[in-house]
């Protein structure tokens, strides 16, 4: 499909799907609370008479934003998604809560951003994966992003998401090709839930316990539809990311909630110094390969002059 047209159907399913939903805070939220906190409390002190701004790229129905604008009200935050109908939902959660320093506009992530003034801030969360050109995207938002300043980026990771996709591609073969939406997502949650008795779901979220918040999380409609009928979705490793970051004319800043490789890990010391041995992107590469993250939580930040490839 043309770029133009993997756009059309991404605003088509989020029109009719609007995520996320109301969902429990999980563990990478909270890693994301306490770095995100760190990163605004590094710039507490911004030219007088400018509020520190934020950007969240494919905000959705704004619950990241509202949220974060709650809790940091001398911060000036920005809402971008292509969905008019998530961003009415938007609008609405932040005029009922009350919050008046978060702004929310429609916008595809794939054009320059319209807006001058950089940003200290870009989240872009669970979106760059769904978009239809990943560097393109990926460099509109550097060229919005000031100087020191820091880009959240959460993406799908290829290793440990690669039962789902082949779960994915056998629903999508059941489906066929003249399925409507709604008998698809009916589909696709009898798919989820008791397919292999409920293997394809356990593929996805893994063997954590969960508590019944969760679980009702796991069973709404619209992440069922996010998961398992999205018209985009591409998977990257830890070695094509440093690639896409880097052609981007961005940096490796921080990895976040991936745990490092121990001797125990490897099973043997001379393992472990091999593994020492390595440069500190193929260290990187090796923790992937080994850990198989079924997402990469990272903070990039614009790479030096020159180093764009």
């Amino acid at each position: 499909m043309s770029e133009a047209e993997i756009t059309r159907k991404s605003r088509e399913f989020y029109e009719q799907f609007q995520f996320p939903g109301r969902r429990p805070i999980d563990h990478d939220g909270l890693i994301f609370m306490r770095r995100f906190t760190q990163s605004i409390q590094q710039r507490s002190a911004p030219i007088p008479g400018r509020m520190l701004r934020v950007l969240d790229a494919g905000c959705g129905t704004g619950n990241t934003s509202v949220s974060l604008a709650r809790q940091f009200p001398r911060v000036a935050f920005f809402g971008i998604d292509q969905s008019r109908t998530s961003l009415a939902k938007a609008k609405a959660l932040a005029a009922r809560t009350g919050v008046k320093n978060v702004r929310f506009r429609t916008g595809n992530l794939l054009k320059p951003l319209p807006w001058q003034d950089p940003f200290d801030v870009i989240l872009c969360l669970g979106v760059l994966h769904h978009t239809a050109d990943m560097k393109k995207t990926l460099a509109n938002l550097r060229r919005s992003l000031g100087n020191g300043g820091e880009l959240f980026l959460w993406i799908y990771g290829k290793h440990g998401r690669y039962r789902h996709s082949l779960n994915t591609r056998l629903l999508r073969l059941l489906l066929g090709k003249q399925c409507s939406l709604e008998a698809a997502l009916d589909l696709a949650t009898q798919f989820a839930l008791n397919a292999d008795n409920g293997s394809a779901l356990r593929d996805l979220i893994g063997q954590t316990k969960t508590d019944e918040m969760q679980r009702k999380a796991f069973t709404d409609p619209v992440w069922i539809a996010d998961q398992f009928l999205n018209p985009q979705e591409i998977l990257i490793d830890m070695e094509g990311l440093l690639n896409l970051a880097r052609s981007s004319g961005l940096e490796l800043a921080q990895v976040l909630g991936m745990s490092g490789i121990t001797a125990q890990l490897l099973g043997s010391a001379p393992l472990m110094k091999r593994f020492e041995q390595l440069s500190p992107s193929d260290q990187l590469i090796a923790r992937d390969l080994l850990l198989k993250p079924e997402r990469y939580f990272v903070v990039l930040r614009k790479a030096a002059d020159g180093a764009k490839a």
